[in-house]
């Protein structure tokens, strides 16, 4: 009897297998890749919804205020600022940890670059896309972390989210209590004959809080009227896919948190663009940078 030993691969076969592979792999990789993006997208999301649900929990603690931005006790920011993340974790509302990516104050989707670290974002895309440690404080131009040991704050935590806040650090300014989500408590004093300093704002003064952006993929705060994508000194980081270059996950002031992306983003008036145009974005069926946007238009139209 012949026996038959089993029949080898050839070296066309062999080829054509790895070859077979190969394209396989190349059509699954970018699909695996999206899905991981996907996946970043929705832990930053409910990152923001948890940043959300302890900002009504601190509100709930301190008749009914919302968090600070961060409080101060001057105009310039050059004493320690501690932050809206740190007072979070340092009452007991959300944990965080030091400098660390793994908390719910950090984007999964983050570019690893302080986007703050010369006080501005300038005109680098990347910059609004980093982040930011907290507390912190201003020296020229430069901002630095620092701890606040005597106010309870000895961690730096590291933040990749802009908070709407009234926050004209750096001058001497009047301001309108109660304009945006929040303000940098302290700030001042304002030039006469306001001669004001900045209060806590008040749940009650949110005339649209399901429409209002509390937190946003960013850094740092303020310069609402430079929102859009390519804007010099934007704060907003489009990190996720959206139309008109990109998406940012927001939580707003009712404490549910969506996606906005950079073509639907509203800015806040300046006294340059057009203000009808401004008026729109903030328009009553779609997302606010404002608490009040029709007092806001008001004044602006004066």
């Amino acid at each position: 009897m012949t026996s038959h030993s089993p029949r080898a691969f050839t070296l066309i076969e062999l080829l054509i297998t790895i070859a077979i592979m190969a394209m396989l792999i190349g059509i699954l990789l970018p699909a695996l890749a999206a899905a991981r993006k996907t996946a970043r997208a929705a832990v930053c999301l409910s990152s923001q919804r948890q940043t959300a649900i302890g900002m009504h929990a601190y509100a709930g603690d301190n008749k009914e205020i919302v968090i600070p931005s961060y409080n101060m006790s001057d105009t310039t920011g050059s004493k320690p600022c501690d932050g809206w993340a740190p007072i979070l974790d340092r009452d007991g509302y959300i944990p965080g940890a030091v400098q660390t990516k793994a908390t719910a104050f950090y984007c999964p989707e983050t570019v690893d670059v302080e986007g703050m670290a010369t006080g501005q974002t300038g005109t680098d895309p990347l910059l609004p896309k980093g982040w930011m440690d907290w507390p912190n404080m201003r020296t020229g131009s430069k901002n630095f972390p620092v701890l606040i040991p005597e106010r309870g704050f000895n961690r730096i935590i590291r933040v990749s989210y802009w908070i709407n806040a009234d926050n004209p650090i750096g001058t001497s300014k009047v301001f309108t209590p109660d304009t945006y989500f929040t303000s940098s408590v302290g700030y001042g004093p304002s030039p006469a004959p306001q001669n004001g300093y900045m209060t806590y704002t008040r749940f009650a003064a949110l005339r649209r809080p399901s429409s209002l952006i509390a937190t946003a993929d960013g850094v740092y705060a303020g310069r609402q009227s430079d929102n859009k994508v390519g804007s010099t000194n934007c704060r907003i980081g489009y990190r996720h896919t959206g139309a008109g270059g990109g998406s940012a996950n927001v939580a707003f002031a009712d404490g549910h948190a969506s996606v906005v992306s950079a073509r639907d983003f509203p800015r806040g008036y300046n006294g340059k663009a057009n203000i009808d145009a401004i008026r729109a974005e903030n328009s009553f069926s779609r997302p606010t940078v404002y608490a009040d946007p029709e007092a806001a238009y008001e004044i602006a139209n004066k």
